[in-house]
């Protein structure tokens, strides 16, 4: 696809092997802890029975995702983040996580939390739609917010360790 940041000739995952990378795809770099981002990811994709899996995150700005959602969704709004998935029906967790480093920003002064935490409880979130959650009604939104906060606290512990 015309998004598609993996290259093509990226082999795709070994049985057994779960693969994130962070791309940056704007001057302002995050500086998340890599640890954190592959055992949190490896985390939820375990609990939900997938030891495979190929996830790319791309940090990126408003407009980037503005243009994405207006492209893929046919609406003009301001997100956050949006998920793509790439695998075939059947085949392992293949995807991608676009991030507007701005709106976790504005997210982050909404909600009074600092923006690591913020951009951590949206890459969870993300992880969460490429597995098949949504956020559509108030019930599944309340079962995606509960998983986000079940996973930020695990993140928690990890780093005091």
């Amino acid at each position: 696809s015309a998004h598609c940041y993996c290259p093509s000739n990226i082999k795709r995952s070994a049985v057994g092997m779960i693969s994130v990378q962070i791309i940056n795809d704007m001057e302002k770099s995050t500086d998340l802890d890599n640890q954190w981002l592959k055992t949190t990811c490896k985390n939820i994709l375990n609990d939900k029975g997938h030891d495979t899996a190929s996830i790319f995150i791309i940090c990126s700005n408003d407009e980037k995702l503005r243009q994405l959602k207006k492209k893929y969704f046919r609406e003009d709004v301001l997100t956050d983040v949006i998920t793509f998935n790439l695998e075939e029906k059947g085949d392992p967790i293949e995807g991608e996580i676009y991030i507007s480093l701005n709106r976790v920003s504005e997210n982050a002064k909404e909600f009074k939390q600092n923006d690591e935490i913020e951009l951590k409880r949206v890459i969870i979130h993300g992880c969460l739609h490429l597995l098949g959650y949504d956020d559509q009604t108030p019930e599944e939104k309340k079962e995606m917010t509960w998983l986000e906060n079940k996973y930020l606290k695990q993140s928690v512990i990890l780093n005091q360790i």
